[in-house]
């Protein structure tokens, strides 16, 4: 009976992983259709699905190596297949074949950045690279942003080719992202913590296509900018180091 009852919490996080996989696929069927807006929300449920998984393996004790391979493989569809396809069908098309050449380098990368993930055998507080749930949803995020505010997406197809080829590059990169899976529940947090917290679920709920382009593509950019700032760190104590040693 015991070991029944262990079977069946041990579906959960795998149900969870294949709810993501699901939705990447839907994604693809809706892109398709060109049904580009609701493509671009069950994205965004993927990612949702996709922290849920580790999640509910972490606190049900049921975490395993196919659970690993099962939810990166997953990852591949929804945040590689899907977003690369959404944005091709979206916008990059009209490049023709260079449209062609940018949402394959984005699933490709994707891919690369999954399997680098995979060979990181100690866990980190930050990531190597833009996760891939990271840039799928910022192209998903624009996706959003440019048909709830009726923008049209050929005037700024350069844009859009930019930074797919900017994100691709970021995958692959050795720039440090924090990681938000690593945030615990059951740390004390203060009352204004707490007050930020309620004021950011209130704009996700009734802002969502205004909070949300801008907690993906403020994610995104994070890496760089914290990068960016430790280099200047570096120079202005070289600098002062030099001013000591010169006198």
């Amino acid at each position: 009976m015991i070991e029944k009852n262990r079977r069946a919490v041990y579906i959960l996080p795998n149900l969870f992983t294949t709810a993501n996989v699901l939705a990447g696929f839907y994604s693809i069927l809706s892109a398709h259709n060109s049904k580009f807006l609701l493509s671009a929300w069950v994205i965004m449920l993927a990612v949702l699905f996709d922290n849920l998984d580790g999640k509910v393996a972490r606190l049900t004790h049921t975490e395993s190596q196919f659970g690993v391979e099962y939810d990166s493989l997953s990852d591949l569809i929804s945040f590689g297949v899907a977003p690369a396809f959404l944005v091709y069908t979206f916008v990059l098309k009209d490049f023709g074949r260079l449209g062609i050449i940018a949402s394959f380098l984005f699933m490709l990368t994707g891919a690369l950045r999954l399997a680098r993930f995979n060979t990181q055998t100690t866990h980190r507080d930050s990531f190597i690279g833009l996760p891939i749930p990271g840039g799928a949803a910022v192209v998903a995020s624009l996706v959003l942003i440019f048909i709830r505010y009726g923008i049209s997406s050929h005037k700024y197809s350069v844009a859009f080719l930019i930074i797919v080829y900017v994100m691709a590059f970021l995958m692959i990169s050795t720039v440090k992202y924090r990681s938000l899976k690593s945030v615990s529940t059951r740390k004390r947090i203060s009352i204004r913590t707490f007050a930020l917290i309620i004021l950011l679920s209130s704009l996700l709920i009734f802002k969502p296509y205004i909070f949300i382009p801008a907690v993906s593509i403020s994610y995104m950019i994070s890496g760089p900018l914290e990068y960016l700032l430790k280099l200047l760190k570096i120079v202005k104590r070289g600098s002062k180091i030099w001013e000591k040693k010169r006198y």
